[in-house]
């Protein structure tokens, strides 16, 4: 009874209608950008971790908050222009935020840049070296969820699992997001990308309607340069029809992506990776009738995460060299899937990625790991300038060194959508079809019967499964924290969040009952694995599979 009185307190206090005005109390950091013209600033927070977690800033969410899209300062201390561009590929709207290129003005940037496809693009880039794209800016539209994206940031965190871009929370000036949407809808027309110019179109009539009021009509001054960043030719709208406001652009968005002054947008900018690859080892190595049918019939990770034998016995040895892809796809996967199952992902199956790590034994005989990137960075140095701790890195890598694919997984708007790992029984089977899904999809119940298909977990992302479900559904404080960080910090709507609570109870269900059981392993733990002293997690030990380890 509590808790439904303090949760009512807490709609009622806050209806979560448009940003928080004061969400500075919702940020472990806030920092404040200049816009030209405009009296208020531009705001790029970063968030809090899970209650719990300590709340640090991290190096790479700071350096999000330096980039700027105007020729202006803010208060961060290493505030960087960037050029930008509509997004104009695949089906989802965002502004992609670019490093200048030497000697170009941003109006011929744009120009030159903005109008080229995603290939023209890449082939651009390996030929003179730019376009750079180094982050996106992302507010909630069809098929974008901004909740989605923050969920995927935080619970990475928590599980110390599969790595995921980082991402803060943003402000953008209205009229710049405009400009962009103006010339998004232009060039997805002229590109044949009928989702994205529709999308865009709605976006225009939302943000127009947001400053000038219930309107029908494009006003003149949109319809010419520099509007649309000066790419729209000004005969683009001869035809009547183009300067009609889309009827889909309806107040249901306006508090999703409006800060309460109506005077800008707000969503996430996260980090554009730049260098991944498609992980097709992970989502499927041959075409199939439907992506579900890819994964199923020709993931190289997923039957063995269904093998029902301790993981020795899966591997076949302890030998990084041979085993350790195998083990870190295993673990990277198994993680992948409970992520995606908590937050209802649609759209994984195509969008896995990956980078590449070297990993070695250290002279004490664990297992440590660092980026090619910072591997190509020391065998480059002059012998004589490598600190001892290099020296030790490079020794160890040529005596056991191997370069392994690391999964990324830099999509993640799609969430709260369909779950996939729910439907298809990619996790856990509770003997429902798929054809009526949408008939027990809400039915936790279900699952306290459910038979595991995945028999190997990290124990790291078990505990972390364990704790969220004992914060979420524990005392009536706790409740109304876990809902407050969600709704707030994490910007999940009361629908995402009443999914994500679902989620949580059905999986905690399945995966403590069969923990007890005897029914699944918790033995995904690449770098204790392949220690010189390892120190497995056995589910028969007291306490495991409440997560008390």
């Amino acid at each position: 009874m509590l808790a439904a009185f303090l949760s009512f307190a807490l709609i009622s206090s806050n209806a979560y209608s448009f940003l928080d005005p004061q969400f500075d109390k919702h940020a472990v950091k806030t920092y404040n950008i200049e816009v030209s013209g405009k009296a208020i600033p531009e705001k790029c927070y970063i968030l809090q971790r899970f209650p719990g977690l300590e709340n640090k800033i991290n190096k790479d969410e700071d350096a999000l908050c330096a980039m700027n899209l105007y020729a202006t300062r803010g208060d961060h201390p290493k505030t960087q222009m960037y050029y930008a561009c509509p997004k104009v590929n695949s089906t989802s709207v965002a502004v992609e935020y670019y490093t200048i290129p030497k000697g170009m003005t941003e109006a011929q940037f744009q120009k030159t840049i903005c109008p080229l496809t995603r290939s023209a693009k890449k082939a651009m880039k390996d030929k003179t070296g730019y376009p750079d794209k180094e982050a996106k800016f992302k507010f909630a539209a069809p098929g974008v969820s901004v909740g989605s994206i923050l969920g995927y940031s935080r619970l990475t965190q928590l599980f110390k699992s599969v790595d995921v871009p980082p991402s803060v929370l943003r402000t953008v000036d209205l009229d710049t997001v405009l400009n962009h949407s103006l010339a998004g809808r232009y060039l997805g027309l002229q590109m044949g990308n009928t989702y994205l110019n529709q999308y865009w179109y709605d976006q225009i009539g939302h943000l127009v309607r947001a400053k000038h009021g219930n309107v029908s009509q494009l006003p003149d001054v949109y319809t010419k340069p520099p509007y649309g960043l000066g790419i729209v030719p000004a005969s683009f709208y001869k035809d009547g029809k183009r300067r009609g406001l889309s009827a889909n652009a309806t107040a249901y968005w306006t508090t999703r992506i409006l800060t309460e002054d109506k005077r800008q947008v707000f969503g996430v900018l996260a980090e554009n990776p730049g260098n991944e690859e498609l992980y097709a080892e992970a989502f499927g190595l041959k075409s199939d009738k439907t992506r579900i049918d890819q994964f199923r019939n020709s993931s190289v990770f997923w039957p063995l995460l269904k093998d029902p034998r301790p993981i020795a016995q899966v591997l076949g040895g302890t030998e990084m060299a041979k085993a350790g892809q195998r083990m870190l796809g295993m673990q990277d996967s198994s993680d992948m899937l409970v992520m995606d199952f908590l937050l209802d992902q649609a759209d994984r199956i195509g969008n896995i990625h990956y980078k590449r790590r070297q990993f070695f034994k250290t002279a004490q005989g664990k297992v440590d790991d660092i980026s090619d990137k910072k591997y190509k960075e020391l065998l480059a140095k002059p012998a004589n300038t490598l600190t001892p701790a290099e020296q030790e890195v490079l020794s160890a890598i040529r005596q056991s060194g191997v370069s392994l694919k690391v999964m990324l997984l830099k999509d993640n708007d799609g969430g709260f959508d369909m779950n996939t790992a729910k439907k298809y029984a990619l996790i856990a089977d509770v003997k429902k079809t798929s054809a009526t899904y949408d008939s027990w999809k809400d039915n936790a119940d279900l699952f306290l019967n459910a038979t595991m298909v995945v028999r190997h977990f990290s124990p790291k992302t078990y505990k972390g499964v364990m704790h969220l479900y004992g914060q979420v559904f524990g005392t009536p404080e706790s409740q109304v924290a876990m809902e407050t960080y969600f709704r707030n910090s994490l910007q999940f709507t009361a629908a995402e969040y009443k999914i994500f609570k679902n989620n949580l109870l059905s999986l905690y269900r399945a995966l403590y009952k069969n923990c007890k059981s005897g029914n699944l392993f918790l033995d995904l733990d690449m770098k204790d694995y392949f220690s010189n002293n390892p120190n497995p997690v056995l589910t028969t030990t007291p306490g495991v599979c409440e997560g008390q380890f």
